[in-house]
């Protein structure tokens, strides 16, 4: 079996720089081009807005004591990739990468943007646009290339990548900006599973509960699981006060199809300004999203959830002794009451100064969740939802679209074997997936390892839905409409 190349498609690259890359048709869960009825396209409207300049002080985070930054604190943001800015400068301890591209670096723009909000110092600003936890240090652990896509295997192998490293690193939190619509139930599937491994090793797993709206369960998965942290998305309306917050109209609502509560949280989540990744595939898609040389603006619960990531951290260097179900509970415990009660904002508006001085004080040291694991026995095929990717797993250079009991590298997958199995480092050295991981430290360069050729780059797969691109109701920048063909058409 061969994975398609990047050399199978360069035909591409040249329509896409002039924005002439006609795409399939996108399936929306609203009406993707006119909100408002008045003929705006919903992106439109949105990249012309401008940023939101008061989202941290919406939360407290100017109330925090300097002291209590993140550092000491490790972020692993699962994503794809990061770009160099000087507002990370050292902080960012390793680049993993598990896909085609081998080296870390962000080429798609998601991760960029990310790693900015939860651990950028504003440095390249002034201050301006700083993230939540300017401290804390990153690990990028990239599944994802150029063109976004990714599967289920691969993020479960990036999870297992973090359980296995997560002491060398001191890796505390990860950020998981990530989720499919799958149904299955949380209670056998294996993405569930693997965040609960984590969540139960002491790391706090922060997911996004995805860009759906309203309208039954839309809790996307892993962030249905009762166990981990779930975040959705307020618009602050870029105003310091809570009294006009609302939570915005794309930001997913629960509860699950299980009854679960979904979200638990919510946090500011339109327009947010971070770093920007140039010349990447959103960069060049979403020309008014632009802020300045360094930043972009971005809105969605992927958003939200590495602001809350951020804020963990910081309750992390006040409390390093808090456990993942204190975190999560001191969190929910001190939350602004403005939209408490509100459709979809869970226990309401995270408050981190409150939080972190509950975090000080032990307020919630007795909390813990009494909660049974995933058996992680479900289908893996199940998990992926409508997000499978295409390679020529069946036959070389004939592109179809993954499915069945087999994961990215066209291997079978028994998901029994698979939960048997413990995450322990001698795990991930024997597994299949470890000489397909490049790590390197910090920005140096890297020498890579056996790399494989990556998901298909057909037109299919560059819906990456996964990242919360998915038919988001009023989401510019990285959903699933920047991918059509009007989009592309427009770009310069």
């Amino acid at each position: 079996m061969r994975l398609l190349r990047r050399s199978d498609h360069l035909t591409l690259l040249p329509a896409i720089l002039c924005g002439a890359l006609f795409l399939a048709p996108v399936a929306f869960a609203d009406d993707p081009d006119d909100d408002a009825g008045d003929g705006t396209p919903v992106s439109a409207a949105y990249d012309t807005l401008p940023p939101d300049r008061a989202w941290r002080d919406s939360i407290g985070l100017s109330r925090i004591p300097a002291q209590f930054a993140g550092d000491g604190v490790t972020v692993a943001v699962l994503d794809t990739g990061v770009t160099r800015t000087a507002d990370l400068g050292d902080r960012v301890i390793a680049r993993v990468d598990l896909s085609s591209e081998r080296d870390g670096y962000d080429r798609y723009g998601h991760g960029t943007h990310m790693n900015g909000l939860v651990a950028g110092d504003g440095g390249a600003s002034g201050g301006r646009w700083a993230g939540a936890a300017p401290g804390a240090s990153i690990v990028s652990v990239k599944v994802a290339g150029w063109n976004g896509a990714t599967d289920v295997s691969m993020v479960l192998a990036g999870l297992e990548w973090i359980a296995a490293h997560r002491e060398r690193y001191g890796i505390r939190v990860v950020n998981l900006s990530y989720g499919t619509d799958s149904s299955q139930k949380w209670s056998e599937d294996p993405l569930n599973l693997a965040v609960e491994r984590l969540w139960r090793a002491g790391v706090v797993v922060v997911a996004g509960a995805g860009n759906r709206g309203d309208g039954g369960s839309k809790i996307d998965k892993p962030a249905d699981d009762p166990h981990v942290l779930t975040v959705g998305a307020a618009d602050t309306r870029d105003t310091a006060t809570t009294a006009d917050d609302v939570v915005a109209p794309f930001s997913s609502r629960g509860p699950t199809g299980e009854g679960v509560p979904k979200p638990d949280v919510v946090a500011p989540g339109v327009n947010l300004v971070s770093h920007r990744a140039p010349q990447s595939t959103v960069d060049l898609s979403r020309p008014l999203a632009r802020v300045d040389e360094w930043h972009v603006k971005g809105s969605g619960t992927s958003q939200a959830a590495a602001v809350v990531s951020g804020v963990a951290a910081r309750m992390l260097d006040a409390a390093p002794a808090l456990t993942p179900d204190q975190v999560k509970a001191t969190l929910v415990g001190t939350t602004s009451p403005t939209l408490a009660g509100a459709s979809g904002a869970g226990a309401g508006l995270v408050d981190a100064a409150a939080a972190v001085d509950a975090a000080r004080a032990g307020r919630f040291a007795h909390a813990g969740q009494q909660l049974s694991l995933s058996s992680g026995t479900g289908a893996l095929d199940s998990t992926r939802g409508s997000f499978k990717p295409y390679t020529d797993w069946k036959e070389p250079g004939k592109p179809e679209q993954l499915s069945g009991e087999v994961d990215a590298l066209g291997r079978p997958w028994s998901s029994s074997e698979w939960a048997a199995q413990p995450w322990t480092a001698q795990r991930w050295v024997d597994s299949a997936w470890a000489r397909h991981t490049t790590v390197a430290s910090g920005w140096d360069a890297v020498s890579p390892t056996a790399g494989w050729s990556g998901l298909g780059e057909d037109e299919s797969s560059w819906i990456a839905k996964s990242w919360g691109d998915a038919g988001a109701r009023g989401v510019p920048g990285w959903i699933a409409k920047s991918w059509g063909t009007a989009a592309w058409n427009s770009a310069p």
